[in-house]
């Protein structure tokens, strides 16, 4: 009968293929306040990256801007979906200051309002664990 044998090989070939699907990724819904000198920071870019060191090593950053009272609600886009939060780990995380990208050539510098180590993700302090569900996470840009 040639029947199970060709049931055999469909079904040889449904098991094999069920292994090949892409894992997808967890995500945790984080927001949170960012604050210099106990001030909201407003209209900051703030960026987690997952942290492969902490063995996250998924390739999505998440990012948001902070609004006027430096709320700020992170969210990725991942294989062309867009969505609300970030992967689940550890990640590393910076703060930049958007004043200084919008000054005419020669006119003086603000001052700043945090540490530029907060900016760069090899010298930044903040590494923060994204966990399942939602949650809240105040970033406080005071002194190192």
């Amino acid at each position: 009968m040639p029947y199970p044998r060709a049931l055999s090989a469909c079904l040889l070939i449904a098991l094999t293929s069920i292994g090949c699907a892409e894992p997808v990724p967890e995500f945790g819904q984080v927001s949170g306040v960012v604050k210099a000198r106990g001030k909201p920071l407003m209209n900051a870019v703030v960026t987690y990256m997952p942290d492969p060191s902490q063995g996250n090593n998924w390739p999505i950053n998440a990012i948001a801007t902070t609004n006027d009272d430096g709320q700020y609600e992170l969210k990725y886009a991942y294989k062309g979906e867009e969505g609300v939060g970030a992967p689940v780990g550890w990640h590393v995380v910076t703060v930049v200051d958007t004043r200084y990208s919008s000054i005419p050539q020669g006119q003086p510098l603000p001052p700043r309002l945090f540490p530029l180590a907060y900016s760069n993700p090899t010298t930044t302090p903040l590494k923060i664990e994204v966990k399942p569900g939602e949650q809240t996470i105040d970033l406080n840009l005071d002194s190192l």
